[in-house]
């Protein structure tokens, strides 16, 4: 499957420290609108071990009441590039709905359609378990199941899916 999480930005962070520029960084306007999420606050970002080319660091976020996850990434020229952790943009989410609906086919040998699973049409911010909630609808007869996806990797779309009982 397709990268899950597509938005991330760099930028040279002359004259401030990594984690400064990091907070600089996540909370632009540029990363909320790539990620297709709300306005992205309150950034806090661990100070790197070292300034070596290649190191990594986290740092954690606000938008629209969810905890966002970065991993930043020390590259050279002083420069910085950040990716979310734990967000699905909206253009890999037909991609992953498809996938869902294939693996429960091939799993429980279920008759879906391959637009059987919907997870809306927004970006989403995975909560701390790394789940987002579904609808899976019997094209049989119309019956709209609540299922959960566990994306276990958003970088390569890895993911485990569940049906938790009819919609109420």
């Amino acid at each position: 499957m397709a990268s899950a999480c597509t938005g991330s930005v760099d930028i040279s962070f002359g004259g401030k420290t990594p984690a400064e520029a990091a907070v600089e960084l996540i909370e632009g306007d540029t990363m909320a609108e790539q990620l297709g999420v709300g306005p992205i606050a309150d950034a806090v970002c661990q100070a790197p071990l070292n300034q070596d080319v290649g190191t990594v660091f986290t740092c954690t976020a606000q938008s629209e009441g969810q905890t966002m996850n970065f991993d930043v990434v020390l590259e050279e020229d002083d420069r910085i590039f950040a990716g979310p952790t734990n967000v699905i943009d909206s253009a890999a989410l037909p991609l992953l709905e498809t996938a869902a609906a294939q693996e429960l086919k091939s799993q429980n040998g279920f008759a879906l359609t391959e637009d059987a699973m919907d997870c809306g049409d927004s970006s989403v911010i995975l909560d701390a378990n790394q789940q987002m909630p579904c609808a899976l609808t019997n094209p049989d007869n119309g019956v709209v199941f609540d299922a959960v996806v566990t994306v276990t990797d958003t970088e390569t779309g890895t993911f485990d899916v569940e049906i938790v009982g009819e919609a109420s």
